[in-house]
């Protein structure tokens, strides 16, 4: 019974993250991973594909990710 469970997971892990599937956390984690501080994600928009405007604690932020999942991050205010 666990098999598809894990199979499940691993299909889950493959597919490429929607807008909506991606969580403030995240955001938060790829803001601080570019040393920028960032306690609180306030705001969360789309800007496109693979792009999005974060508003954080300690300012605003445009947070791409690439084909490889690697995430870039600007901060904008």
């Amino acid at each position: 019974m666990s098999a598809p469970f894990c199979l499940a997971g691993m299909f889950a892990l493959a597919a490429p993250a929607t807008a909506e599937e991606i969580t403030h956390g995240e955001m938060a984690a790829a803001i601080r991973s570019a040393d920028y501080p960032c306690a609180h994600v306030l705001g969360l928009e789309s800007s496109g594909d693979n792009a999005w405007s974060v508003d954080c604690n300690s300012g605003t932020f445009l947070v791409t990710r690439n084909e490889d999942g690697s995430y870039a991050v600007t901060q904008t205010k």
